[in-house]
């Protein structure tokens, strides 16, 4: 089974555009000079066998998504994205063998990629750093592009080129005639596959990557977006990349860098002097885009991210105050931190301090990880105001809502890391008292009362 880990598109926070709207969704933008939407290739491009073979590979690939529950699926997180998508389409006809299809991928990482059948993945993890609908327009028509410019298919013959050659001449001595080498390119162009299939999620060359900026500014300008959101857009990953480790590369190694493609997005802008463009408020995108927001908080805190998690759930309190759901993750994030400050040290920004945190990353459990922090008094007192952050939180929705029975048993586990058994126990039994008979979790949270009923005897009769 062929599992992808995406990480391309990645992005970070930037000053704020005006959030200016037009007349009307369907209008586009008033410019100052004439924008070409390209088509790609159009009929010039002609399949071969080859380009058949990566064709199918991405439909199984699309199915495979599906089958391992990868793709979120909301009604309201997906109507969203399909307006998005269908405005920077413009109306243009898909090339063939496309099908445009938006899909949000169940993945904290930040990043988007399209396959060459028209499938434009975004996933959870770069939906919650983006902040508004113009932002989204600049990554969906930058994907959009890719696939009308034909670039998985033009890289994938590249690399077959490249592979099958390389692979002939490091074996040319030891040739046997007969088929020998037909064998070995038979495995070189199997290993392009796979290795376009990476390429297609991680990103493609200097030239490909300017080309599909390029492409989506026009296109995003013509239906309406302000180019400047693409700008933004590149400058938001700088700062979030530096809240967590990431242990593979985050953006593809031949890319420009970030702040040069920033610039040419605002030099885009600026040529065309944009009146009135589309922006969108960030209010009505977290009101969108809540449920997939939340569903990367879920697992940012099972991917060891919790720092990540903290930054998302407070984006999602401050909009929706007085939401237990949102409420909840906080408390959740704030618990996972544990011992480790909510923003990296000014040590773990330099050299030396990402060279330590890949290796406890790479080399630690995160109980280790607790362990090494907790011998300090720094990380003492960080595990203290964490926790703190927490019980606040969640006493907060017991206030609010107390039948809300989540927030007792996140109390009881709270409690029960402080070695408070007293208080674990009288919230593990009010979560009990609420949940139904049939809760999944019921026996284990019946095991740890009794862990704390035991435990507080111990405390009470040495």
């Amino acid at each position: 089974m062929y599992r992808i880990v995406p990480a391309l598109f990645l992005f970070v926070l930037l000053r704020p555009l005006p959030a200016q709207e037009p007349a009307g969704p369907s209008q586009p933008a008033a410019t100052s000079a004439p924008v070409q939407v390209s088509e790609g290739p159009g009929t010039a491009f002609v399949f071969t066998k080859v380009d058949d073979n990566l064709f199918a590979q991405f439909e199984a690939i699309d199915a495979e998504y599906e089958r391992e529950g990868l793709v979120l699926h909301d009604p309201g997180v997906q109507s969203y994205i399909d307006s998005v998508g269908e405005r920077v389409l413009l109306g243009r006809p898909a090339p063939e063998r496309v099908t445009y299809r938006f899909l949000v991928l169940r993945d904290p990482e930040v990043n988007a990629f399209a396959c060459p059948n028209g499938s434009v993945y975004i996933t959870t993890g770069l939906l919650a750093l983006l902040e508004n609908e113009a932002e989204l327009a600049s990554v969906l028509a930058h994907e959009i592009a890719h696939v009308y410019e034909r670039h998985p298919y033009i890289e994938n013959r590249s690399i077959r080129r490249k592979t099958v050659a390389t692979e002939i001449i490091a074996t040319a001595a030891s040739v046997v005639p007969g088929g020998y080498v037909v064998g070995l390119a038979a495995e070189g162009a199997a290993a392009a596959s796979n290795l376009i299939v990476v390429e297609s999620v991680y990103g493609y060359s200097r030239e490909m990557e300017s080309q599909a900026d390029h492409d989506g500014l026009a296109a995003m300008t013509v239906a309406g977006y302000d180019p400047r959101a693409m700008a933004v857009a590149f400058e938001l990953l700088d700062g979030d990349r530096t809240l967590e480790y990431e242990p593979r590369p985050t953006f593809y190694h031949d890319h420009p860098s970030l702040t040069k493609r920033q610039g040419e997005a605002l030099n885009f802008a600026d040529s065309v002097k944009v009146r009135g463009a589309r922006i969108g408020s960030k209010q009505d995108y977290l009101v969108a885009l809540a449920p997939a927001i939340a569903s990367s908080i879920n697992t940012d805190l099972e991917s060891r991210r919790a720092r990540t998690a903290v930054a998302r759930a407070t984006r999602l309190v401050a909009a929706f105050p007085g939401d237990p759901q949102y409420q909840m993750l906080l408390g959740e994030s704030y618990r996972a931190l544990g011992a480790k400050t909510t923003l990296p040290t000014p040590d773990e920004l330099t050299a030396d301090g990402a060279n330590q945190q890949r290796k406890q990353v790479l080399k630690m459990t995160e109980e280790q990880e607790q362990q090494k922090l907790l011998s300090t008094p720094e990380g003492h007192a960080t595990l203290q105001q964490n926790q703190a952050a927490a019980e606040k939180l969640f006493l907060a929705v017991t206030q609010a809502q107390p039948d809300y029975a989540l927030a007792y048993r996140e109390l009881g586990f709270l409690y029960e890391d402080e070695a408070r058994y007293s208080d674990a126990a009288a919230d593990y039994q009010r979560y009990l008292q609420l949940v139904a008979p049939t809760s999944l979790d019921r026996l284990r949270i019946e095991r740890r009362l009794a862990q704390c009923q035991s435990r507080q005897n111990g405390q009470m009769h040495p």
